[in-house]
């Protein structure tokens, strides 16, 4: 069981316990992590999680609320339903151009403001990636590739990109998961990932922009979505 399957069971057990009710707001992710001994990284994927499987509604700029009525959701660590390409198809383009915009700028920031722990602590995610690779579980692969960017999310210590983020991990999982198949491109996606973390190990910060830039180019290529530069 992963840290971020752990954390959702810890927080379905903590709901369960106090009895939370229906529209309930949640503690905060620093509270939570706190609370429960997790990351905020780690809480982050969690509350994601079980908003896809339907327990919590993420409202932007205001938390995590319990969905009324909402059943406990899919046991911890069973594989989440792959989003429909079909109802994505718009909604798909748009999160490649706000990836595009935004991630790169993240990645520039992560590369001078991140602590020594917080690339270690993506470098053993991308290490993770080519092990679940080689292991060819590709719902362990996916899973890493979200953690690598929540957590990039998380390192660039600037709580604005937070803040306007979260409410979109959601979707920003299901980009990442749709054009996943066993093939060049998932070895392209983990060279792209080992590129961008050798500029934020060493740094440089024009280089990690350009290196995510060229990342994001290129998943939203192989999900057949071209961004104009």
């Amino acid at each position: 069981m992963s840290r971020s399957d752990e954390a959702v069971e810890s927080i379905q057990t903590m709901i369960a316990r106090n009895g939370w009710p229906g529209g309930f707001q949640l503690p905060s992710q620093r509270t939570l992590a706190e609370e429960l001994g997790f990351s905020r990284p780690t809480v982050r994927e969690a509350l994601v999680a079980l908003e896809t499987m339907g327990r919590v509604e993420i409202k932007p700029g205001k938390g995590a609320f319990l969905v009324d009525g909402a059943p406990l959701g899919s046991p911890v660590g069973a594989p989440r339903a792959m989003a429909d390409p079909s109802a994505l198809s718009g909604r798909e383009s748009q999160m490649y151009q706000f990836r595009y915009a935004i991630e790169p700028s993240i990645a520039g920031l992560v590369a001078v403001n991140a602590t020594a722990a917080q690339k270690h602590d993506m470098g053993v995610v991308v290490a993770a990636m080519r092990t679940a690779l080689e292991a060819r579980d590709l719902a362990e692969f996916s899973r890493l590739d979200f953690a690598f960017h929540s957590h990039m999310i998380e390192a660039a210590n600037n709580r604005f990109f937070t803040e306007a983020i979260t409410p979109f991990l959601g979707i920003f999982f299901e980009s990442q998961t749709l054009p996943l198949v066993l093939d060049d491109s998932v070895y392209d996606t983990v060279r792209e990932h080992e590129e961008i973390m050798d500029h934020i190990r060493a740094g440089r910060s024009a280089e990690a922009h350009r290196a995510m830039e060229k990342h994001v180019r290129g998943v939203a290529e192989r999900a057949g979505v071209k961004l104009v530069e």
